[in-house]
Parts: structure tokens; C-alpha cells; sequence
């Protein structure tokens, strides 16, 4: 069963719960995320959402969001002038190893809008695209929370994990054999360096999402050079 059926069958039992209900617009139009995908189309032909979140820690019970930053890419390429950007007021204090990593302080998020709204900004700008991340689940399960906790389910876009695909698909005859492989070492630094990639302020939101955007072009690449080239092989 591939994970495409499998979420169509979460999204119509979902469906089904909710058929007597009044839904929200936005959660209402989330729910239709996965009806335009097939399979066999190509893998370029769907639009992409790149996301990347910064916290207060690395907790997923105690943490909270404070940067939020997304790229889109239409037909294989990023769309630098349609991107999503903002900082987010936490609610709480900021640890003092999260500043070291990311750089935002008390200061820069104090008059920021709160996460309830970014995440409905968000929710608009992703649409009905396919949800990209690097260890996007991390990030998924702060989007989830609220999702879950303010229209009743979770989202409900075809999400991809860029640093999974990148443990499975060979960029080139010696990536196989590569140290970033062969050392079970997948991180973000280790595989945008492999390929080349400069990653412009690490460690931030923009930054990170943009560097994991670039790499998801050459995965996309990738995976029509080794033919055909489908949504299917993405998955």
C-alpha cells in the first residue's frame, strides 16, 4: 500500500466524521489537499511547499514555535519571490542554548504575532501543495498540534521528507559510498556540502528551508534521470 492510498483512506474516514459538522474554511479547503495528486504523474508537475520552523528547544511537549519560513516550487523551480517568512511569539521563554543555535532573542519576538496566527497565514500560503522538509516530522508535529487542537484533525497535505529521500536516492555513481552515507551522517550541512550547496545563515528558518529547497531540486532531478520520473518514485 503505497502512502499516497493510505492517506486518502485517513483523509475520507476523516471526511466522513466531519460530514455533519460546520468546518472552518481554511480546514475545509485543507481537506481536499491530496485530490489533484496521482501517481504516475510526473514528479515535477505537483507544487511544493519547503518548510522550516524555529523553537524555543528541542522539546515536543514543552517548546513552541518562535520562526516559521517556507519556499515554493512550481515546475522544479523556487519561486524566491513567493516565499513565506515570520517570526512568532512563543508565549515563553527562550533557551539560552536555542539562542546560541538560531540568534533570536526575547527582543525580536515580542511584538510578533502569536502562533495561532502564523499558522492560519501558513495554512493559506501552503494550500494544497505537498509539504516538504529536512527530519520534516519534527516540524509536522508543532503544524499538527494546532491543527489537531483547533479544526479537529491533522493536515492533510502529502508531506516528504527530504533527509529520507536523500538516505535512498544515489546523486550520483559515488554518493553510495560517500561519508555522508557510509557514516549514517544525513544532515543538513553534510548532504547541501556534498552537493555543493551554501547554506546562507544556518540555523534560521529562511536559511535552512532554503538550502533544503535546493536540495529537493536536485532530488527532483535525480529522480528523472533515473526514469520515468514520477510522483511514485518520490514516495
Amino acid at each position: 500500500m503505497t502512502r499516497l492510498l493510505l492517506a486518502r483512506m485517513r483523509n475520507r474516514w476523516i471526511r466522513a466524521r466531519l460530514r455533519k459538522k460546520e468546518v472552518h474554511p481554511l480546514a475545509l479547503a485543507n481537506l481536499t489537499a491530496l485530490d489533484h495528486l496521482r501517481l504516475n504523474q510526473s514528479a515535477r508537475s505537483p507544487r511544493y511547499v519547503v518548510l522550516d520552523l524555529e523553537t524555543t528547544g528541542l522539546s515536543l511537549t514543552r517548546d513552541r514555535v518562535v520562526s516559521v519560513a517556507a519556499f515554493r516550487i512550481v515546475d522544479g523551480r523556487i519561486r524566491l519571490g513567493d516565499a513565506f517568512d515570520s517570526l512568532v511569539d512563543p508565549g515563553r521563554s527562550i533557551s539560552t542554548s536555542s539562542i546560541k543555535i538560531h540568534g533570536i532573542v526575547p527582543s525580536m519576538v515580542a511584538r510578533a504575532p502569536g502562533f495561532a496566527d502564523v499558522f492560519d497565514q501558513f495554512l493559506r500560503y501552503l494550500g494544497t501543495d505537498i509539504l516538504v522538509g529536512y527530519n520534516v516530522w519534527f516540524d509536522l508535529h508543532f503544524l499538527n498540534v494546532h491543527m489537531q487542537q483547533n479544526y479537529g484533525f491533522p493536515l492533510q497535505n502529502l508531506v516528504l521528507d527530504a533527509q529520507s529521500i536523500c538516505q535512498k536516492v544515489g546523486f550520483s555513481p559515488n554518493f553510495r559510498s560517500h561519508s555522508i552515507r557510509s557514516n549514517g551522517n544525513q544532515n543538513l550541512d553534510a548532504v547541501a556540502k556534498h552537493l555543493g550547496i551554501e547554506i546562507h545563515e544556518r540555523h534560521t528558518a529562511t536559511g535552512d528551508a532554503l538550502a533544503t529547497a535546493m536540495i529537493f531540486q536536485r532530488i527532483l532531478v535525480a529522480v528523472e534521470k533515473a526514469g520515468p520520473g514520477r510522483l511514485r518514485d518520490l514516495l
